[in-house]
């Protein structure tokens, strides 16, 4: 008989302490923690958009070297720039557009049982999304003019090695 009751009350002791839990859960101000995380969002879209781009121009600069020696105007050259950064930028976008939804939608659903009542639907916040969006599309432009303006002036010691 002693068992049971101690079993009862251990089961009542984690039913209430699991209410308590997510009572406290939910009724914590999240406003100062999400600010960081979304301007962390911000700067970690610009930083690995502008470097991945950086990175594959500067790789290609004996390529950029070796068309203007071949006979490529500047127009062209800044072409290939400029549409290698849209295609990056697009597909970075829209790449993390989808992951971030389907790890929205996941964390949604296993959070259901600690928020009451669970949302509804998701808040997306349009703010910060469009301010990541262009910061990052700011960051590829930045990288972009910077590899246009290396490829004007082709480098000697990349076409000695021919």
């Amino acid at each position: 008989m002693r068992s049971q009751l101690g079993t009862s009350a251990t089961v009542s002791d984690l039913t209430q302490t699991r209410g308590t839990v997510g009572t406290s859960l939910t009724s914590v101000d999240l406003a100062g923690l999400t600010r960081i995380e979304l301007a962390f969002a911000v700067l970690l879209a610009a930083g690995a958009g502008g470097l991945a781009l950086a990175l594959g121009l500067a790789e290609r600069r004996r390529t950029f070297a070796i068309a203007t020696v071949l006979g490529a105007r500047t127009r062209q050259l800044r072409g290939m720039v400029l549409t290698e950064a849209l295609l990056l930028a697009a597909g970075g976008l829209a790449g993390g557009a989808v992951i971030g939804w389907a790890l929205s939608e996941m964390l949604v659903k296993v959070l259901t049982g600690v928020f009451d009542p669970p949302p509804a639907a998701l808040a997306v916040p349009g703010v910060y999304l469009t301010l990541t969006g262009v910061v990052a599309l700011i960051a590829v432009l930045a990288a972009a003019l910077n590899g246009i303006r290396g490829a004007r002036r082709p480098a000697v010691e990349e076409l000695r090695d021919l």
